[in-house]
């Protein structure tokens, strides 16, 4: 593929936002999970747990959201804030992911929850400042999580999957693409369209950064956008820097057509030809 201007692209990126971004193709999407659950408390707790497991195959990913959302009942948010026990994943596994990863999430969860309303305060609380680029904002709630106490019992346990957890909750200020975390942000800032959430109002959608991962990185590559061979915080940028080009105020719209996209190869000339569009 040659290089393709922002501005040859503009016209395939809509047309792939009016036949991806849509409720039809969200049913095989792991935001489907979240639309179980009506009320925003539960929708935004859903949402990023299942975001953090949201690596892999995509059937897997809703097999294993399934079976760590079960134990929670009709509201998790209900059950994460009561006294209910969280030691219920003993036999979870999702590739490298257990039960014991998602019994410390869930303690962090809790006490965030019971002390700042939602997942949105903690974050608004650890970034007090409008102007803080995402970057930092999305580093200082990471930390902010990770301050969360853990009963005695947990301790010894996050010592032994703090490799783990890392992985799941990742901080761009060590060169993480954060694509889970990017990825819940825009389930939860964009407006809802029957895909993405609309849930957050401290958030604006000109400040969301593209959600990489490996199958991304490569239409991003055949692009000529990036030349990383690893999704990191910079590609992050760059990629993201692009889409500002193309919408300034909600640069990540395009994400989810661009995932489908590159699941299904990445081909964009392909997908061109095939709506008869002029551009890349």
């Amino acid at each position: 593929m040659g290089k393709a201007s922002v501005k040859d692209l503009k016209p395939i990126l809509e047309a792939a936002f009016k036949d991806f971004h849509h409720e039809n193709e969200s049913r095989l999407d792991p935001i489907s999970l979240v639309y179980r659950y009506q009320t925003p408390q539960d929708r935004e707790l859903v949402a990023f747990l299942v975001a953090l497991l949201s690596y892999g195959n995509v059937r897997t990913i809703i097999q294993s959201g399934n079976r760590m959302l079960a134990p929670l009942g009709t509201s998790p948010f209900e059950y994460l804030i009561s006294e209910s026990p969280l030691h219920v994943w003993d036999d979870f596994k999702h590739r490298f992911t257990t039960g014991v990863d998602i019994e410390i999430v869930s303690h962090w969860l809790r006490q965030t929850l019971r002390k700042h309303g939602s997942i949105e305060s903690l974050f608004a609380h650890t970034n007090p400042s409008a102007t803080t680029p995402m970057k930092l904002k999305i580093s200082n709630f990471v930390r902010g999580l990770w301050s969360q106490p853990l009963p005695k019992c947990l301790t010894k346990k996050l010592e032994n999957r703090q490799r783990n957890l890392k992985y799941l909750i990742s901080d761009p200020e060590q060169g993480s693409a954060c694509k889970r975390l990017n990825m819940f942000l825009r389930w939860v800032v964009r407006p809802q369209d029957g895909v993405d959430l609309g849930l957050w109002k401290t958030v604006s959608t000109r400040e969301l950064m593209l959600p990489i991962d490996t199958h991304l990185l490569q239409t991003l590559k055949k692009l000529r956008w990036v030349n990383s061979d690893q999704a990191n915080w910079k590609t992050v940028e760059k990629a993201t820097q692009k889409l500002r080009e193309i919408s300034e105020n909600d640069p990540i719209r395009y994400d989810f057509a661009l995932c489908h996209l590159s699941m299904s190869g990445g081909n964009i000339n392909n997908y061109q030809k095939s709506k008869n569009l002029v551009g890349a």
